[in-house]
């Protein structure tokens, strides 16, 4: 089991409570959320952490694939109202910085003063694409001096040394899966996440297809690492534990889970022509006012006479 927030202290801010998790021994477990309310439910499930990437936040936001279609503005705005929304950490998809090392200093202090615990920084060109986003163009990377460059801006941007850079190398974006494998292409992912460790990254983001890839990274892999898991990676917290991840992060699941339900209601409500016929579907009033915390909100009322 991964350790949780409530077995750490209370009282402490966001990027010192996900830093301290990181170096429990056990792994994290952040699961994503593309907007303030999804984060209060994963709250309420009990995860470690948030994750707000950029897979679930184009769609959400813009009803677009990841295509670096969405603003660091926007991508921002809903970071900062899911810190703000729930407790734990929330970490970040800051794509490639939104620019070169300069602008990344200025990515890294903005996430930073929004509250948000930690952040991911990719290795692509500008702009990039999701790997797993079928009939798009490859990705091409930057050299691993320039990613180094950014990561080192990054390290030196940060106020709070507890703050997250997390490097994520794309190899496997930038070419088709056989030939990944036949030239090796795992090696070069350890190769550019052991050079972004030495540059300063707290972690390499590594992305795993089975269990076995996961093993290679871990023993290869000169430092910390997050993996992920989604249908593309279909490995469970047990595995990530086992080779000793410090975060494992689940993409997709939040805003896949809530389109199926609404899916199933919207056709059954279209087909019935009967609200009674699909209340089975949705939550009640009081599930969802005790979602958004409302008594915290009837005190505030009661304490100051708000009339």
């Amino acid at each position: 089991m991964a350790v949780t927030h409530r077995e750490i202290e209370e009282g402490i801010r966001p990027a010192a409570m996900l830093r301290k998790m990181m170096e429990s021994g056990k792994t994290v477990v952040a699961v994503s959320a593309h907007d303030a309310f999804s984060a209060l439910l994963v709250e309420r499930a009990g995860f470690d952490a948030v994750y707000v990437g950029s897979y679930i936040t184009e769609a959400a936001l813009l009803g677009k694939p990841d295509l670096a279609l969405m603003s660091k503005t926007e991508r921002l705005w809903i970071g900062r109202n899911t810190a703000k929304a729930v407790d734990i950490p929330v970490i970040v998809d800051a794509e490639e910085g939104y620019g070169n090392a300069v602008s990344v200093m200025d990515t890294i202090r903005d996430f930073e003063a929004a509250g948000i615990a930690g952040v991911h920084l990719d290795d692509e060109d500008i702009p990039s694409k999701c790997p797993f986003v079928p009939g798009i163009p490859h990705n091409k990377l930057i050299s691993i001096d320039e990613m180094c460059g950014k990561i080192e801006a990054a390290v030196k941007a940060r106020q709070d040394p507890n703050f997250v850079i997390i490097a994520r190398s794309d190899v496997i974006g930038t070419m088709p899966r056989t030939q990944y494998y036949e030239e090796n292409g795992m090696a070069e992912v350890v190769r550019r996440s052991n050079a972004y460790l030495d540059a300063g990254a707290d972690a390499a983001f590594v992305m795993a297809l089975n269990e076995n890839e996961l093993e290679y990274f871990a023993r290869e892999i000169n430092g910390p690492m997050v993996g992920i898991f989604a249908y593309a990676e279909p490995l469970s917290f047990a595995a990530f534990e086992k080779v000793g991840c410090v975060m494992t992060i689940g993409s997709i699941v939040s805003l896949y889970s809530a389109a199926k339900g609404m899916i199933k209601a919207l056709e059954e409500l279209k087909r019935t022509g009967d609200w009674n016929a699909i209340t089975h579907h949705l939550i009640t009033d009081k599930e969802f006012f005790d979602i958004l915390k409302l008594d915290g909100y009837q005190s505030c009322y009661k304490e100051f006479r708000v009339k």
